[in-house]
């Protein structure tokens, strides 16, 4: 299971880097026609429409191009935040089930509490960028691996020897402009893109 999920957060990986890149090579392509439009207006023939003089044609340049790169930064800036988001979920959920699949409590707490306190303190070494009272898991319960694909598990965290699937998911608020539209259907009309992670544990043997 922990080659799949590896694979799943490869298959992340790959799509914001591909996404990145897209989004990289169109704004290179608005960067060059800006870059020409530039060059035609510091031209003889257009400076002569309004003089001979080329002062504030750097200030020209900069309003042009700093606008779309500007952009481009706040996008990739925020790809790398949502890529330690998600990973940062794929560790809390991996510490969360292995200390679930022991069947340990803490004293004075009860199971669901001694996993939420480990999933909080894990989560918030993101510091403000994660609000864990926005972060939901969920835990099925199936008799064997082969039945998590189809879905339609138990709720709870099982007994001994049972199959848990543990998901937690995370509400990421989109900040950078336009870059909601880019993600298409995954990004909901508040421009919240939800962040996942799945993991599928056997609870021990707590009698033995």
């Amino acid at each position: 299971m922990a080659r799949i999920g590896v694979l799943k957060t490869w298959k992340r990986c790959a799509f914001h880097v591909e996404f990145a890149q897209k989004t990289t090579r169109n704004l290179v392509v608005g960067l060059d026609r800006m870059a020409v439009l530039s060059r035609w207006l510091r031209s003889k023939s257009c400076m002569s429409c309004f003089g001979k003089t080329q002062r504030g044609s750097v200030a020209l340049e900069f309003a042009l191009l700093s606008g779309p790169f500007f952009l481009l930064l706040m996008g990739v800036v925020e790809l790398c935040l949502m890529e330690g988001a998600q990973q940062l979920l794929e560790n809390a959920a991996f510490n969360a089930s292995r200390l679930a699949k022991t069947g340990y409590v803490a004293e004075d707490m009860t199971q669901e509490q001694t996993i939420t306190e480990v999933l909080n303190e894990k989560l918030s070494v993101y510091g403000s960028l994660i609000d864990v009272s926005k972060v939901a898991m969920t835990e099925e319960v199936y008799s064997s691996f082969t039945n998590v694909e189809a879905g339609g598990g138990s709720s709870g965290y099982g007994t001994e020897q049972q199959i848990v699937a543990y998901t937690l998911t995370y509400p990421w608020k989109v900040f950078t402009p336009l870059m909601c539209a880019a993600f298409g259907s995954a990004c909901t009309e508040d421009s919240i893109i939800h962040l996942y992670s799945k993991i599928v544990v056997r609870n021990e043997p707590y009698g033995d």
